[in-house]
């Protein structure tokens, strides 16, 4: 009876090792290293995202890599060839263009395996060691600049590198504003007519100028096109600055223009009244002629003048005075320091220097 029950269980020892031997152990489910990064910028779409994958007997590992920088989003593109568990060395594939980013940006390293979980990710930057990745990894100093990264599962895969190539570029443009016509100025102040215009320029010598954005007054934000026009007169203030194809922007810059639109006046002055005779006006012999103009802007730049059938107005530098009988006109205009022209005075009559002739008669008783 002893032996019986000897036999017995060892029968069911053998029986329980055998069931040991036949089942499979469960894999754990898929370790994610790092949160996804979110879209930044969808002009950036030239470097599509692009899966690698490397396979040996037990697993296949998924790496993707996703860089972060002021709302923008850069996915590098990298093939990763397969590797073995007998390979010594791990090919390397590199992305051949290079991004712009600034020290804002920050880049996200993420990675999944399918099989026996992902047990670490490791980078380094340009020459230096890989250090295991805890983090968003952030550049601060400007120039080319590599990401070398891979990923490493719980059984010993490694992935095979991947490298970003990038370019860390801080310094914003420099951006200027300047008339297309030379402005007046005068007591500090910046006088334009509405028909003058301003451009704005930026240069950046690292990135290159994305946009110019600008603003007059408290008009909502605009990019600039072209030349600006300010039509309404008055002071105004222009605003503006420039972005780069890193994500540097300029400071804003201001500048004070008082658009002019308002004509000068013009007037001609006769130094002696003029006498009505018949229904004609005459200068009486010796009258001089001044032109006077006003301004209550930019001021008078200056007076011309035509006088009788001359073909062009001529600059007025002294009063008018006529020596030759008949009839006689004088056209007067100004001009203000902003190009602002006035209208056209104008005046006639008659001269006349030939004196009276007396003669004397006798009369007869």
């Amino acid at each position: 009876m002893v032996n019986f029950k000897i036999m017995f269980l060892l029968f069911l020892m053998l029986i329980s090792i055998a069931w040991a031997q036949t089942t499979k152990v469960r894999i754990p489910e898929n370790t994610t290293i790092a949160p996804a990064s979110k879209a930044i910028d969808e002009t950036i779409k030239e470097a599509q995202p692009t899966t690698t994958r490397s396979e040996t007997t037990t697993t296949t590992t998924t790496t993707t890599t996703t860089t972060k920088t002021d709302e923008k989003v850069i996915t590098p593109s990298a093939s990763t060839p397969s590797v073995s568990e007998s390979s010594s060395t791990i090919p390397t594939s590199e992305t051949k263009s290079a991004l712009y980013v600034n020290f804002r940006s920050t880049f996200d390293l993420i990675s999944q395996d399918d099989l026996s979980t992902v047990d670490y990710v490791e980078y380094k930057i340009n020459d230096g060691d890989y250090i295991k990745y805890t983090g968003p990894i952030s550049l601060n100093k400007e120039g080319p600049t590599t990401i070398t990264y891979r990923a490493v599962d719980k059984v010993g895969n490694r992935e095979a590198a991947q490298v970003l190539n990038i370019i860390v570029d801080n310094t914003p443009p420099t951006v200027t504003l300047r008339p297309v016509e030379p402005l007046f100025i005068s007591s500090g102040t910046n006088f334009a007519s509405s028909k003058n215009t301003f451009k704005i320029e930026a240069e950046d010598s690292s990135a290159g100028v994305k946009e110019i954005v600008y603003y007059i007054d408290n008009d909502p934000k605009q990019k600039y096109t072209g030349p600006i026009n300010v039509p309404k007169s008055g002071f105004h203030v222009i605003t503006y600055y420039a972005i780069d194809n890193a994500g540097n922007q300029s400071n804003e810059q201001s500048f004070v223009v008082n658009v002019d639109n308002s004509k000068p006046t013009v007037e001609i002055l006769e130094s002696q009244p003029f006498v009505k005779v018949n229904d004609k006006t005459f200068a009486r012999v010796g009258t001089t002629f001044k032109v006077t103009a006003k301004d209550g802007e930019s001021g008078i730049a200056k007076i011309l003048v035509k006088v009788d059938d001359a073909a062009e107005f001529v600059p007025y530098v002294e009063e008018l005075s006529f020596s030759t009988s008949g009839e006689h006109k004088i056209q007067a205009k100004a001009i203000d320091n902003v190009g602002n022209e006035s209208d056209v005075a104008t005046i006639t009559f008659l001269y006349d220097i030939k004196p009276p002739q007396t003669s004397i008669k006798a009369i007869s008783n």
